[in-house]
This record gives C-alpha cells, structure tokens and sequence, in this order.
C-alpha cells in the first residue's frame, strides 16, 4: 500500500494510528525528549537514516512508540515515498514499483504478537531492506539498548552489516510512579557502519555479531534532574562522518535545527504545522 508523507490521512490508517498523534515538536514540548537529541534525529532523517522504537516489554499502553515512530516521519526528505508494509502478511511486491533511494518502508512493530507485526522471515526481509537503498522505521517491545540487540540477533538471527544498517534505537519509557506517568526517551543511540576494508564472515554467533555492534549513545535521561545528557564529542565526529560532513557543520546544522524545533514546541506545532515549518527551513536551507 502506497502513502503520502505530507497527507495526514495517510498516516491515520487502522493498525498505524496512535490514540492521540503528537508532532515531534509536541513530544520535545512535553519534555519527553530534548531539543538537540531531536535536531540530531532530523539531521539523520534528512538523509534517509533508519531507525527502530523501542519501548517496554510489560505490555504498558501508551508508552509512546507508534506516536514517536510517525512523529519523526514528516523529517524525511521532501519526496520521500512511503510504503506501509502489512506485517506478515507483506509479500515485498511493492519493491518493483519504487526507487529504493527515495523510499522509507515502514512496519508498525517487529514482535510476533499479532499478524499485523512482522516476526521471522518476513521481519529479516523487511530489516535488511537498507542494504538495497532503502531507509526502514519501526518499533519493538524492548526495555533497553542491549534487549534490541537480543532480539536482532538471537530471535531474528541478523549479522553485523544488517543490524549497521539501521543507524537510529531510541528507548522510550514511562517514568515516575504519580499518574500521568511521564514519558521520556530513555536513551537514543546510534549504530555506526562498518570500518572501511571490515573483513565480516557471512555468518557469525548471535554473541559475535553483538561483539562487532557498538553504539554510540546520542543521549540518555538522567532521573535526578529529568534532563538529557548529550553522549560524547566522538558520537558527534561519527554522526558527522556519517552524513558526510566536517564537525563544526554538523553542530552549526543540529544547532539551526534545534532553535526551530524549540520555536515550534512553544507554539504547540501539531503534525501538519511541523510539516509546513520544515518545507519551510528547506527552502531556506536547500
């Protein structure tokens, strides 16, 4: 099935849709992630990044991964076609129809709790998508950085260049012990690719391939204050390496990001006025 990024409509269908849809610059209003570790993210996006939601394996309603998985989709480059995969019941049939370089393939969740989701084959297909051109985003039922790990490579049995091809997992969570709980995205790392002339068996142990995985943390939640703490300044040189750009650019770009994404949460941007501000920064920015 074939979407529209910028029609609203698109992203409202039946197993896709969250019970109250909130734009990026909401979720950064509501305090539930910083405005930096959002500009990173739309920096990543601009280039077509993949990435992964996870969130907690108690079957906690609401926590937030299906709003922050569409949230972040508007940060694609203009043009960017969407393709809603249909869990296990995704035969790939779409792939000869669309340019894999301008395509981001979505699957609401990867577990193998409902027929909706995807699991075995059909989740290891779709996951290793980047290697053919395209960016994927979806979510999982994960409580930290390392259970992602767990399941890409114990349950899905993935191997080093397929799991270096997803780029974004952030972990959201609901925190506090008051109701309304408060939700925060707990940590948001990136997955740097392989070193250049990298010798990689084609198979390798679930424990092997996580020895070859090593995330760089873009931020964590610290309890104690409720504030964000940015990862190091070599996180920084890799995401920079990675969108093919100097440092000191990749700061000054996430820097111009972060002012219009705080500038929107003040306003209380919903998803189409996000929309609207990013075509907007485009045009500004080409």
């Amino acid at each position: 099935m074939y979407f529209d990024a910028a029609n609203p409509y698109h992203r409202r269908m039946m197993h896709y849709e969250s019970d109250q849809q909130l734009s990026l610059p909401e979720i950064v209003g509501a305090g539930s992630v910083d405005s930096r570790t959002a500009a990173i993210i739309w920096q990543l996006l601009d280039r077509r990044a993949s990435y992964i939601i996870s969130g907690p394996t108690d079957p906690t309603p609401g926590v937030g991964k299906t709003t922050t998985l569409n949230a972040l989709l508007p940060f694609y480059p203009s043009g960017t076609g969407l393709v809603y995969t249909m869990g296990m019941y995704e035969d790939f049939s779409f792939i000869s129809d669309v340019t894999p370089t301008e395509t981001t393939v979505l699957a609401n969740e990867v577990s193998d709790h409902l027929r909706i989701y995807m699991w075995g084959r059909v989740a290891r297909r779709f996951l290793k998508m980047p290697a053919d051109g395209f960016s994927i985003a979806t979510s999982c039922h994960a409580d930290t950085l390392q259970d992602v790990l767990n399941l890409l490579t114990d349950d899905l049995k993935l191997q080093a260049p397929d799991i270096q091809g997803l780029q974004l997992i952030v972990n959201i969570g609901l925190t506090g012990r008051v109701y309304p709980r408060r939700r925060r995205w707990l940590t948001t790392h990136f997955i740097p690719p392989l070193l250049p002339n990298q010798d990689v068996p084609d198979h390798e142990s679930p424990a092997a391939v996580r020895a070859r995985i090593t995330p760089l943390v873009i931020s964590t939640w610290d309890r104690a204050s409720d504030t964000f703490v940015p990862g190091p300044d070599a996180t920084l040189a890799a995401l920079a390496a990675w969108s093919g750009m100097p440092v000191a650019d990749f700061a000054n770009c996430v820097a111009e990001r972060a002012l219009v994404l705080e500038e929107l949460a003040q306003q209380g941007a919903d998803q189409q006025d996000t929309i609207n501000a990013i075509e907007a920064f485009r045009q500004q920015h080409p």
